[in-house]
């Protein structure tokens, strides 16, 4: 009886570990959305895939699907794929096979293939870089203040939302032309960014991020476009600095930025911190207002419909690329 008892916490201890049940149709469909999938093929008897498996459990952010290949039931998917042998990873990113390893044990050597097969989350990085902030505590505080009664205004509420209609504007783009934001919607979906300026380490992350996202908006037939208070040569820079290939718009004093109803202004305390930093968003922006826009990104149907939104208070949240490409693929 007891030896019965052993082998079901058996089972169940290792049940626990397992990622998604292959399955030849559900893979087949997975593969055609385009997401991010590793595969880990293993064998029931094999010591070295239930570590593994543990070691797989144990990544607490996932940015892939875990599917579990068994070497020796699923062969169709071992024979389509040339799998010859368990403990093999293989890696999936938009429709494609880009990368496969046998034989890795270690935990770190797992994470470490992971990593190279699937960039960091957008996210992420932005946490990366906070956590490596030697800013004082004081410092530390008076931000953290600062957003806290940035929440407790209502700016949220009171912003642009999902489901509500987009506000038209023409706005001078880092080119020498104008950009009217209802003649984009004609060519199909716009993603519409607000951010900070270049002198914000966490804006430069997430235009990189979109950046390398540019092409996966472009086959859903959507345009990017961002907006900054900061001046055309200061947004030139950003451009430059960041090799971006998209509209990156002037929107001086911050004038639809507050048609969004996303616009804030830095008090003194906070005033003071950003001096420290040497940031200076009176010559950033040709104004004395010291004013900026929430993080704040909208998907825009071609209709005039706000499909998605995204709107926070904090500077080091922006919204994730997968978010913005199931926002189109919904419209």
């Amino acid at each position: 009886m007891k030896q019965i008892i052993y082998f079901l916490l058996a089972i169940t201890s290792l049940s626990a570990f397992a990622g998604m049940k292959y399955s030849e149709a559900e893979f087949e469909k997975l593969i055609k959305s385009g997401e991010n999938l590793l595969v880990h093929v293993h064998a029931d008897w094999c010591p070295t895939c239930k570590n593994q498996k543990k070691s797989l459990a144990s990544i607490e952010e996932k940015n892939f699907k875990n599917i579990e290949v068994n070497f020796d039931n699923d062969k169709s998917f071992t024979k389509k794929y040339k799998v010859f042998q368990q403990s093999t990873f293989l890696a999936f990113a938009k429709g494609s096979e880009i990368a496969r390893k046998g034989g890795i044990t270690s935990k770190e050597d797992i994470e470490t293939f992971i990593k190279n097969s699937f960039p960091a989350t957008l996210q992420s990085q932005l946490d990366e870089k906070r956590n490596g902030s030697q800013a004082p505590s004081e410092i530390k505080m008076t931000m953290e203040a600062a957003k806290k009664k940035l929440e407790d205004s209502g700016i949220l509420k009171k912003a642009k939302q999902k489901d509500q209609n987009y506000i038209d504007f023409t706005l001078p783009n880092v080119n020498g032309g104008n950009l009217i934001l209802s003649e984009v919607l004609k060519k199909g979906p716009v993603i519409l960014t607000f951010y900070r300026g270049g002198w914000c380490p966490y804006c430069n992350i997430q235009l990189k991020a979109y950046q390398v996202h540019l092409e996966d908006f472009k086959k859903r037939g959507a345009s990017l476009v961002a907006i900054s208070p900061e001046t055309m040569d200061s947004s030139t820079t950003t451009v430059k600095k960041n090799e971006l290939k998209f509209d990156i718009l002037f929107d001086k004093n911050n004038s639809i930025a507050r048609k969004y109803g996303i616009v804030f202004k830095i008090e003194n305390d906070l005033k003071s911190v950003y001096e420290k930093f040497g940031i200076d968003l009176e010559k950033n922006q040709n104004n004395k207002s010291w004013e900026l826009p929430i993080p704040a990104t909208y998907v825009i149907a071609p209709n005039g419909k706000i499909v998605y939104s995204f709107l926070n208070v904090d500077y080091v949240k922006r919204a994730e690329p997968s978010d913005i490409l199931k926002a189109l693929d919904s419209i």
